[in-house]
């Protein structure tokens, strides 16, 4: 499968993920839910967008993110998970910072899904000293990437959404199931 996994490496980083560092985002969130729509209501897709930008939401969903150790390394990222990932960590963080591209958006609105619920697919969390050094390593190499929030004391995961402050619980069922689920 295309789904990045955990880097093989226990613990990722130095191991680092302490209270007061930045915490980076480096992707966009719902590729894998994107392409999940692609193949479920394709014939949706080409009925609303012009070819050519089918074949743009297509390419975004198909882009890997080449990320590097040494990328990692210059960023100072001390630990990263994939952005669904649970460590016995606080931290709090701004959904609306977290990048989503542009196509992702158009086919959320199409089927009224929700960008933050899909499946990531490459979309990985750093916790690092200087977010903003580390948003502009990525952004050099044509990553996107953003500053989202903190790593706190304690365990509590704390979100500010849209309208709502709200604390993380388990994850909930993949947005995308509400398309895939109505069509088996």
């Amino acid at each position: 499968t295309g789904i990045m996994r955990k880097i093989e490496r226990e613990p990722n980083g130095a191991g680092i993920f302490k209270p007061g560092q930045d915490l980076v985002v480096a992707g966009t969130v719902g590729k894998n839910g994107v392409k999940a729509a692609l193949s479920a209501k394709e014939k949706e897709i080409s009925a609303r967008f012009p070819e050519w930008f089918v074949k743009r939401i297509r390419e975004q969903a198909d882009k890997k993110l080449e990320l590097t150790p040494e990328m990692f390394d210059a960023c100072g990222a001390g630990e990263w998970e994939e952005i669904s990932g649970a460590y016995e960590q606080g931290i709090s963080f701004e959904l609306r910072k977290i990048p989503v591209a542009q196509e992702t958006i158009e086919i959320c609105e199409l089927f009224d899904l929700n960008p933050y619920r899909l499946s990531s697919g490459e979309c990985l969390l750093m916790a690092v000293e200087n977010g903003g050094d580390a948003v502009k390593i990525l952004s050099e190499a044509g990553i996107p990437s953003a500053v989202i929030g903190k790593v706190e004391k304690g365990i509590a995961r704390k979100m500010v959404g849209i309208g709502t402050t709200g604390f993380l619980e388990r994850p909930a069922p993949d947005e995308i199931r509400k398309l895939t689920d109505a069509a088996s």
